[in-house]
């Protein structure tokens, strides 16, 4: 499971990075080439900021639902059903 976690993590990251650096081509910050197409265009900041929020569930969700330890009270307890 911890692979899994690692992996997903990973993977968020890099869907942030991506999608930051739309936003960065969006708003003009990011100038590289100098006659891109997709160059203080509001298109790439919404689109960069839609995937930068994707990339932030991958990360929460990863990090909160890939854990090892149990998921609530009562996760596995026969008890707690009220099974003997």
């Amino acid at each position: 499971m911890e692979k899994i976690r690692n992996w997903m993590v990973a993977a968020a990251l890099a869907i942030i990075v991506v999608g930051l650096a739309w936003v960065g081509h969006g708003t003009g910050i990011i100038q590289l080439p100098a006659t891109g197409f997709m160059s203080e265009l509001s298109v790439w900041t919404i689109n960069g900021s839609l995937v930068v929020a994707f990339g932030l569930i991958v990360l929460i969700g990863s990090w909160k639902l890939l854990r090892d330890e149990p998921h609530g009270p009562g996760f596995g307890d026969d008890q707690f059903l009220g099974e003997s």
